[in-house]
């Protein structure tokens, strides 16, 4: 602004002001950068924490040959309960999700004698559920105690405490079946 004397002199404070603005910003996008900066370094720097999911799809593994319990206990529950809870309708669904479960040795067999149930229970309009009351594991065996209901045409025909002996044995995980585990054997003991 000039004088009013026309002397043209500027007007200091103003000139200050405009002066002090550009390095009071260039203060404070350094410091804010600095700030940045070292958060940055503090994440970068700290420990990563490891998610261990035991039906990854990878053929590395956290501990080569080690089969985590609740992926095991998981696996064998699944495999009873599609073992045991059927109607003649959805048996055959049952089947097709049991031999993606059965490892490749014990295929013959297991094949066998999943056909030889069906056409008993398609012929004899058997049903059956299982209601697990307890699982352990030990090891690659899996023991499920359970309550088993066979129905022969809707009626109940017989209730008994079962215990399902499954074992199990690592293979390369699919997508039908990712846990990567397959049945090697089943036995069925009725009775407390």
């Amino acid at each position: 602004s000039f004088d009013e004397g026309g002397g043209g002199s500027v007007d200091m404070r103003c000139g200050t002001d405009r002066l002090l603005r550009p390095a009071v910003m260039a203060g404070v996008l350094l410091a804010a950068n600095a700030v940045l900066s070292l958060g940055l370094a503090a994440v970068a720097l700290r420990p990563r924490s490891v998610v261990v999911l035991p039906s990854a799809k990878s053929e590395a593994s956290l501990l080569p040959g080690a089969v985590p319990e609740e992926t095991a206990r998981e696996f064998a529950l699944r495999y009873v309960l599609h073992f045991d809870n059927f109607t003649p309708s959805t048996l055959e669904g049952c089947q097709q999700v049991l031999r993606r479960m059965i490892a490749a040795r014990s295929w013959a067999g297991a094949t066998e004698a999943l056909e030889k149930r069906r056409k008993v229970a398609v012929e004899g309009r058997m049903s059956s559920q299982v209601i697990p009351l307890e699982t352990t594991v030990k090891g690659l065996t899996v023991t499920v105690e359970a309550v088993r209901r066979t129905f022969i045409s809707d009626r109940l025909s017989r209730e008994a405490k079962v215990r399902y002996v499954v074992t199990l044995e690592p293979q390369p995980s699919t997508e039908p079946n990712p846990f990567g585990l397959g049945v090697v054997s089943q036995e069925i003991r009725e009775g407390p």
